[in-house]
């Protein structure tokens, strides 16, 4: 008979047609004369009009059956193809999917990570989803994200989180401009750059007023990267996770902010949805990206 996916009374007539006749169709097929010619008989009566005459070779199709046998043999293929294609997804490594994390976490994570899984596996296509860590949480929740790279994600019954590794917020600037100065002398006397919407900066923030360290001035800036090359400048110090601080600039350029300057300890996450198809190709990529990140650790 046709492929399963092919509705019965249709594969029914399509092996009547193929065959010349109900005997020949039932004897290549293994099935009864009696099943075939209820099938059919039950599709003439859906469609209103007779697909088979009885011949004395067999069966001839009639002007509707011939236009039948015409659009199930495409229906045929189109569900064949769609087999082939569903069977390509599940077993080989093949999809499309959408990885939502913030451009400066991505500065780091990503360059060590996209080029040697696209050469690994050609056929699987990783688009990416900028944005700060809440809204990429929100965006996998809503399925417009297939996987997350979260900061301290607020947990989600629909979620599942999988820890990475740890990094650190903290007040960083150029090595000769810290030297061994306090903190306070270092606040009193030169700016104070952030991202304020981020919640470690209000954070950190928070605790300076609470211990009496306020900065001379602040300079408020609308992304980590910026803040960094200001801080690179020598326009100030800077609030900046360590890791970013740290990528690609060379070893002692930077240094943290001496004792008792308040930081915060962070922790990066995998977040997808609990009910994430997990194709192989999923599995892949959530394979890989936890590789990356036990490289981290």
């Amino acid at each position: 008979m046709s492929d399963p996916l092919v509705p019965s009374s249709l594969a029914a007539f399509l092996a009547v047609a193929q065959e010349g006749g109900f005997t020949a169709a039932a004897r290549v097929h293994g099935l009864s004369q009696s099943a075939l010619t209820v099938s059919v008989r039950k599709l003439e009566e859906e469609l209103g009009t007779t697909l088979l005459v009885r011949t004395a070779r067999g069966a001839a199709l009639t002007s509707t059956g011939e236009a039948l046998r015409r659009h199930a043999l495409s229906i045929e293929r189109t569900l064949a193809e769609a087999r082939r294609e569903i069977v390509g997804l599940e077993e080989e490594p093949r999809g499309r999917f959408t990885l939502g994390v913030h451009e400066s976490l991505a500065s780091y994570f990503l360059p060590s990570f996209m080029g040697r899984f696209a050469s690994d596996h050609p056929g699987i296509e990783i688009q990416l989803h900028n944005a700060n860590s809440r809204e990429v949480l929100n965006a996998v929740v809503e399925r417009r994200v297939d996987v997350g790279l979260v900061v301290h994600p607020d947990p989600h019954p629909d979620c599942v989180i999988s820890r990475l590794f740890k990094d650190s917020v903290g007040i960083v600037g150029l090595d000769p401009l810290i030297g061994r100065r306090s903190a306070r002398t270092v606040l009193e006397t030169h700016a104070l750059i952030h991202v304020p919407q981020l919640r470690q900066t209000q954070w950190i923030l928070a605790t300076l007023a609470q211990q009496d360290l306020r900065p001379s001035r602040e300079l408020p800036c609308s992304s980590m990267e910026l803040v960094k090359s200001l801080v690179l400048d020598g326009a100030g110090v800077g609030i900046l996770p360590y890791r970013v601080a740290h990528h690609r600039v060379e070893p002692g350029r930077l240094r943290a902010l001496g004792k008792g300057a308040p930081r915060v300890e962070d922790e990066i996450s995998l977040v997808r949805r609990a009910d994430l198809h997990v194709t192989r190709a999923a599995r892949l990529l959530l394979d890989g990206l936890m590789a990356r990140g036990a490289d981290l650790r």
